[in-house]
């Protein structure tokens, strides 16, 4: 940071305490980079918790949207004061505290994004886009409803957006009573005759800056300052110390005795780190072992089901085999039966019926077997031994008539 002093962080910094950043001002990329800066100094810090007071009318939606994102993602717990107005952004960055807080005369304002320019409000994608955004946020922070985020942020007819006091505020659930903060009956009554019935932003900030002011002292930005003050230590905890860690003479002194806690300290986080290291090593040794294991048992049980696949092929095969072998024995000894084929070249048939079993087998269905043969023959023979029959008797006839003529009777004997 360029300033020789923070802007936000007020009164002291200490090691394992709580720390106070105040953002009184307008959220811009200004603002927010040093805020952020200061932000993280005070992480670096190891404070135990940070309070963020606010007292802002808010400002640009992306710049907002950064500060509530560094908040919620913060390591140290944070709690967020309303000191006197939190609208619009600057109502965002209070709802990331892990504990919200407001005084009991300031106000929370919610409304709708909107783009600021010289013809006035207006209203596109990204601001629709920013809306659908901060709905989100409201929603998950205050467990309420679409329509109620949307009808706050929306407002009553001819207002921008809604403002709530302390007790409205409780009473719509954005906030515990416990955490109400009371101020002098003075105080709240004048800054609440002041404001009356105003709705306009700029006015009510105005006013909270007159009865809203910041705390006066700051620190110099060095992290020295923290550590002069958490390692401050009188000489009989020197002489302790140094008599501890073998120190004499001149280097037995804070600067001396610091500087060698930090170094041992730094050794400590490195073992710590070191030793974090081994056990994620160590486990992940240890899963990738379980892992190799159990591949191991996956290819023997794979290695047992291929042997059993093989043992039942070869088996199949074999009985394929048999009933192939029997099926063109059945073929070739059934043609021989049928003296379709002689016994003496069963072999050659047999042969063929294991190289083509279709082809032998249309061959000898066409080879006609001997036993219809004889019969063909024996049919066509008594065919033509009637016919000669026949022939005989005709000519025998012919030869009756020549001798006795056509009209030749037999008599009859008295």
């Amino acid at each position: 940071m360029k300033n020789s002093q923070f802007k936000y962080i007020k009164g002291a910094v200490r090691y394992g305490e709580p720390a106070d950043l105040y953002f009184y001002t307008d959220v811009d990329y200004w603002s927010v980079e040093d805020f952020l800066y200061e932000l993280r100094w005070l992480i670096d810090a190891e404070v135990s918790k940070i309070n963020i007071h606010i007292n802002s009318a808010g400002g640009s939606c992306v710049d907002g949207i950064s500060v509530f994102s560094r908040l919620m993602d913060c390591p140290i717990p944070t709690a967020c004061y309303n000191d006197g107005l939190a609208a619009s952004m600057a109502s965002v960055i209070w709802a990331a505290g892990q504990e919200v807080y407001m005084k009991d005369y300031a106000l929370l304002m919610i409304h709708n994004p909107f783009i600021d320019n010289r013809s006035g409000k207006t209203y596109n994608q990204v601001t629709e886009a920013f809306t659908a955004q901060l709905k989100v946020i409201y929603k998950q922070r205050f467990g309420m409803s679409d329509e109620e985020i949307q009808a706050i942020m929306d407002g009553k007819e001819g207002d921008d957006g809604t403002f709530f006091t302390a007790d409205q505020a409780v009473e719509k659930g954005f906030i515990s009573a416990d955490n109400i903060i009371a101020t002098p009956a003075a105080l709240k009554n004048k800054i609440t005759a002041a404001l009356k019935t105003n709705t306009d932003v700029s006015s009510i900030k105005a006013v909270m800056s007159q009865y809203v002011e910041l705390p006066k002292d700051t620190i110099a930005d060095n992290k020295t300052t923290i550590h002069q003050k958490k390692n401050t230590m009188n000489e009989n905890e020197i002489t302790v110390f140094a008599a501890l860690l073998g120190m004499t003479g001149e280097k037995a002194t804070v600067e001396g005795v610091s500087a060698q806690i930090s170094s041992i300290k730094a050794k400590a986080e490195n073992y710590d780190k070191l030793k974090a290291s081994f056990d994620k090593t160590s486990d992940e040794l240890k899963t990738t072992k379980a892992e190799l294991e159990g591949s191991k048992a996956s290819v023997k049980n794979l290695t047992a089901d291929l042997e059993a696949a093989k043992a039942s092929l070869a088996t199949y095969q074999e009985a394929e085999k048999t009933a192939q072998a029997e099926k063109v024995n059945a073929l070739v000894e059934n043609a021989i039966n049928a003296c379709k084929i002689d016994k003496a070249d069963k072999e050659t048939w047999v042969k063929m019926a294991e190289s083509d079993f279709t082809l032998a087998e249309s061959i000898l269905a066409k080879i006609p077997a001997r036993a219809d043969l004889g019969k063909e023959i024996a049919d066509n023979n008594k065919g033509n031994a009637h016919n000669d029959l026949k022939d005989t008797e005709a000519e025998i006839q012919e030869k009756v008539k020549a001798v006795v003529g056509e009209d030749f009777k037999f008599r009859k004997l008295d």
